[in-house]
């Protein structure tokens, strides 16, 4: 993918607070993007039934997907999308379970600049 393409996000997150800081950090962060927000079971299953997605984002805890749940949603929908989990800590999610399961990444909600350069990382595009 490069620098110049848009890339387009599935963001689950039931948070608004959240969803807007994390799109905040990814647009400050140089990333050209456009995000679909799911907030619940109901609407992650209507994106991901009708959109493409090139990355997924998910909230670890959200309020009616959890963890693993969510990631499997996703992989058998869309098994070859890169997909990173955002925790407020590790102690609500394990990043070795959670990549094992087929997540690329688990970040901390506090370092969206490490989002930024994972998600830079995972789309191939410099620094």
């Amino acid at each position: 993918m490069s620098e110049n393409t848009t890339m387009h996000i599935l963001h689950i997150e039931d948070d608004p607070a959240d969803a807007e800081l994390t799109e905040i950090a990814l647009r400050g962060g140089g990333l050209s993007c456009d995000i679909r927000l799911a907030k619940s079971r109901k609407e992650c299953l209507s994106a991901l039934e009708s959109g493409e997605f090139d990355l997924v984002l998910s909230d670890s805890h959200g309020h009616d997907l959890k963890g693993l749940e969510v990631l499997h949603l996703v992989r058998e929908r869309l098994p070859d999308v890169p997909f990173v989990f955002l925790s407020g800590s590790f102690d609500d999610c394990d990043p070795e379970e959670l990549k094992a399961e087929g997540a690329a990444e688990c970040i901390l909600k506090d370092d969206l600049e490490a989002l930024v350069l994972v998600i830079r990382r995972l789309m191939q595009q410099p620094l």
